[in-house]
């Protein structure tokens, strides 16, 4: 089930709504376990065959985090992440790994063309590091099945993150204070969630018209290339800031509240600075995870730079099975590196304005091969914006021209979520902006594209 659909915003949210703090109201467990039936029902509305895919992962992995309860063993930990690793890297990477192979040996190796189940990138994850502190011994509690459950399959996030950690998710279903409804967190929560989907609709699926466009013709144009991917730039931050926006204005609804993801990341007057601020919770994991497992940056120079690069590396094949999103994670990889040594141990810095602006169009230059499907595309791409066939201007569109001034608009004067939730109030002018986005947003479903995160 899909969050901009008639579906979803007329009949699944409401009734969940509704009957969740009915039950809760009563008993915790029963309104607990209705969330997870409600959102094993909308994973599944995709393909009820991922069903089985989600519930054999939840329960093998607590019967691992069982096990090592019991017995601080390593070789319980290691064999629950390699499990982990197997499930995700059979659906994400087996076909992946078959090409390749194919292609440096010459094999003949047949494809499954395996199709991805949603999701599993973001709670697999989120299982590995609750394993990680479960060894650690760094939870706050020991919490009930239907917790963890919760934990893992809440719909709001289940598909595309936030990546949440164990105690910040389940510690507040623990909680008796958020077993009754909240009409400012209902209120608060549709205002985001209004917000979230404006976006989605009203931005990315319009910026991926002229991206989709323009990466297929790669008309050679100067003006149509760079257009094509500051477009592709703007779709992709607010299709998965917009869902990140719409899944922490629900769990807000049920007095839930979700990490941010995003915190006005084009404005980074660094790649360090961009990377605290796109995919927060990503980063998160994958400096708890990894980098800093590797060493950090407590291992000299050279090390740290190569923690960087192998972190990066990571990052990029956990985006997609295509050295396409390895080469975009090694070029963030190589950037965090040259910036560490320019501002570490050179001790240079750009003035405020410039480094937003060298940065903002680095990241621009970084989505490049991310979007491309090959790396003819991506040259192509490039090409056209550096060494283009064509220096015609070909003519301005008013829709397009006002599409980008708003998407530069909402970048540069709009708050992140995190702080207009902070600062929000139920007066009737919010109560009105949310109704409006969310009412005229659904004029616009016909023309609704996936979103981009799904595919991860």
């Amino acid at each position: 089930m899909l969050f901009p659909t008639f579906t979803f915003i007329l009949g699944f949210l409401p009734v969940t709504i509704i009957v969740y703090f009915l039950l809760s109201g009563k008993n915790s467990s029963a309104g607990r376990i209705w969330l997870v039936a409600a959102s094993l029902v909308f994973y599944s509305w995709f393909n009820w065959s991922y069903f089985f895919i989600i519930a054999g992962s939840i329960i093998g992995n607590f019967i691992i985090a069982e096990l090592l309860y019991r017995k601080r063993s390593m070789l319980i930990f290691v064999a629950g992440i390699v499990c982990n690793v197997l499930l995700l890297g059979y659906f994400k990477y087996y076909d992946f790994f078959v090409e390749n192979v194919n292609a440096l040996f010459r094999t003949s190796w047949t494809l499954k063309n395996i199709l991805l189940p949603l999701g599993i990138s973001f709670f697999t994850f989120q299982q590995i590091s609750f394993l990680q502190q479960v060894y650690s011994r760094t939870l706050q509690k020991r919490y009930s099945f239907i917790n963890y459950c919760l934990f893992v399959c809440f719909f709001p996030q289940l598909i595309a993150g936030p990546i949440v950690l164990p105690d910040e998710m389940m510690s507040q279903f623990d909680n008796d204070k958020n077993r009754n409804p909240d009409a400012g967190n209902i209120a608060a929560g549709l205002y985001v969630f209004s917000l979230g989907l404006a976006k989605k609709i009203l931005l990315a699926d319009f910026f991926a018209v002229i991206a989709d466009n323009g990466f297929a013709l790669c008309s050679g144009n100067v003006f149509s290339t760079w257009g094509c991917v500051l477009a592709y730039m703007f779709q992709i931050y607010f299709d998965f800031s917009g869902y990140c926006d719409m899944a922490i204005g629900i769990a807000r609804m049920f007095n839930i509240q979700l990490p941010v993801n995003f915190n006005a990341p084009y404005l980074a007057e660094n790649i360090s600075d961009f990377w605290r601020k796109w995919h927060i919770t990503l980063g998160r994991f994958l400096m708890s995870s990894i980098y800093i497992p590797l060493g950090g940056s407590r291992a000299g120079k050279f090390r740290t730079c190569g923690n960087l690069l192998i972190t990066f590396f990571i990052s990029g094949l956990w985006h997609g099975a295509s050295w396409m999103f390895v080469l975009w994670g090694m070029i963030h990889g190589t950037a965090l590196t040259i910036h560490r040594v320019w501002s570490k141990f050179l001790g240079f810095s750009l003035p405020k304005i410039p480094a937003q602006i060298v940065t903002f169009f680095f990241v621009m230059l970084a989505w490049v091969p991310f979007r491309a499907e090959n790396w003819s595309k991506t040259r192509d791409i490039y090409c056209g914006m550096f060494f283009p066939a064509s220096w015609k201007f070909p003519g301005a569109d008013i829709k397009n021209i006002l599409l980008f001034a708003a998407g530069f608009a909402v970048v540069i004067f709009f708050k992140p979520v995190c702080e207009i939730e902070k600062r929000f109030r139920p007066t009737w002018f919010n109560a009105t902006i949310s109704t409006g986005l969310i009412v005229f947003s659904m004029f616009f479903f016909v023309k609704y594209s996936p979103f981009i995160y799904f595919n991860f």
